[in-house]
């Protein structure tokens, strides 16, 4: 127990440097902490955006559809995917099963026409699941101020929901009517009315200038669909068993079929984890460099300080590899101060920040901001804390390689 006793010793001798070297390490810690909690924010907040924006956990695909065009609607489509449906419902992991269609086609007003991206989703089973609320545009938004809804359960309605671009596009407002044209399986092209029932805002302006949402009854009527599906998404009672989960119910949903997890399908959410993770981690390469340089220059100048005393040591008898394991000792203990400092300090910032509500700006290609809330992740500051002790160590080991290479003779005789 010698050997702690006079590195805590050696480090309080210094109060001064010691201080500095300790605001560095919080600093890093700080930094370390705060990135990890906001990038998890940020990928929770990818992925629930994902999931809940029609992926879901996993999704039941016909066998090659991912890897080739679509000429026509329904060229690559499950025959049968209502009765598909019903089947994986039964299954315990399962929590619900979404079936949808998606096609093209020209939406036109009676003098303008625009081309869209449509999708066809169970009226009644898809707001119980999905972010519709959180999309559906407000009276504000709404052309003429009337407030969107949702589209109706009534398998006679024949309803849209429309993006704000692309409503803006057709000059159209809630309570409006268009006409929707497209192709059937076949190749034929059909056309049917439909009335604007809502408006909606995807995040993302090119999704807005072209997307809109009809239900699985308006799109059999437009393309002759029938039971025929796109896909069909799969809600699990336990969304982290989704990598685990797919290749069985593909198997459960028959042959011909393929399933995705929805990480594989949300390449959005993929491309701003390798950005970030790029980001910070230079950050972290940069942090762990000053934290080296600072710590090694402490400890450095620490033994040419004390080079009489650690000549003295030697003298009585501490072998060199014991002069070593002191200035271990010493930037362990910094370290640990450090960390400690940091995490306390961590603690209060995010408590302040998420306190504060603050607002973040819109990230690039999307419409809306969203609020700042630093996630509190024990793995991320557990992770800071071993990192900064990992990098404390090797900047110490050259101060104390030389401490231990010291000449007793030479030591004595310094002043």
């Amino acid at each position: 127990m010698i050997l702690p006793r006079l590195a805590l010793r050696n480090v309080l001798r210094q109060k001064r440097r010691t201080l500095l070297t300790l605001l560095v390490l919080v600093a890093g810690y700080v930094a370390l902490a705060l990135a990890g909690g906001f990038m998890a924010q940020t990928f929770q907040g990818l992925a629930d955006a994902a999931i809940r924006g029609g992926i879901g956990h996993v999704q039941i695909l016909p066998v090659g559809s991912l890897e080739s065009d679509e000429g026509q609607s329904l060229e690559h489509a499950l025959p049968d995917g209502e009765a598909m449906a019903a089947s994986l419902r039964k299954d315990p992991a399962v929590l619900e099963v979404l079936p949808r269609i998606a096609f093209m086609g020209l939406a036109s007003n009676g003098t303008r026409s625009v081309a869209f991206l449509g999708t066809a989703v169970d009226a009644e089973r898809e707001p119980r699941f999905m972010a519709i609320s959180d999309r559906l545009a407000d009276g504000a938004k709404a052309p003429g101020g009337v407030g969107s809804r949702w589209l109706s359960t009534d398998p006679a309605a024949r309803e849209v929901v429309l993006g704000i671009g692309l409503a803006k596009s057709l000059g159209v407002a809630v309570g409006g009517s268009l006409t929707l044209m497209s192709t059937t399986p076949d190749g034929a092209l059909n056309a049917v009315d439909v009335a604007v029932a809502g408006l909606q805002d995807l995040g993302l302006k090119e999704l807005n200038d072209r997307s809109l949402c009809v239900s699985l009854d308006t799109a059999s009527a437009l393309m002759n669909a029938g039971p025929a599906r796109s896909r069909l998404s799969v809600l699990l009672r336990h969304p982290e068993a989704a990598a685990q989960e797919g290749p069985r119910l593909a198997r459960l949903a028959g042959s011909g079929v393929e399933a995705h997890p929805w990480f594989e399908l949300a390449s959005f959410y993929r491309q701003v984890k390798l950005l970030y993770f790029a980001i910070f981690g230079f950050m972290g390469l940069v942090l762990a460099l000053v934290v080296l340089l600072a710590t090694a220059n402490t400890l450095l100048m620490s033994v040419m300080e004390r080079l009489r005393e650690l000549g003295t040591l030697r003298a009585v008898g501490m072998p060199p590899k014991s002069l070593l394991a002191l200035l271990q000792w010493e930037g362990a203990m910094l370290g640990l101060a450090g960390s400690a400092l940091g995490l306390v300090i961590t603690l209060l910032l995010r408590f302040a920040l998420n306190a504060l509500h603050l607002q973040m700006p819109a990230p690039p290609g999307t419409s809306h901001g969203y609020e700042l809330n630093i996630h509190f992740v024990p793995m991320v500051y557990l992770g800071a804390f071993l990192g900064l002790q990992a990098v404390i160590q090797v900047s110490a080991f050259f101060p104390g390689l030389k401490a231990a290479r010291i000449r007793i003779t030479e030591a004595l005789r310094h002043v």
